[in-house]
């Protein structure tokens, strides 16, 4: 196995770090999108200006983000 030459090691650390900050904003922007989601479901906060239709909308979202999460885990 050959060692990595110094500007391929700069290259593979310049990659994780936009990786890794590419998955921190998509983090980010997940969690954004439920909040408001969650918000919209709160009677308190925007429930009582949302209708029952987007409510459900609402729901099928949040549970479908749900799904996806529990399978991406189990897929590990």
């Amino acid at each position: 196995m050959t060692s990595l030459q110094t500007s391929e090691r700069q290259t593979l650390k310049a990659h994780i770090v936009w990786l890794g900050n590419e998955l921190e904003k998509s983090r980010r922007q997940c969690r954004t999108k439920t909040e408001l989601l969650q918000r919209m479901l709160d009677p308190d906060d925007l429930g009582h200006a949302v209708s029952q239709e987007i409510r459900t909308l609402v729901y099928q979202i949040l549970i479908e983000d749900s799904h996806n999460e529990r399978a991406s885990w189990n897929n590990r």
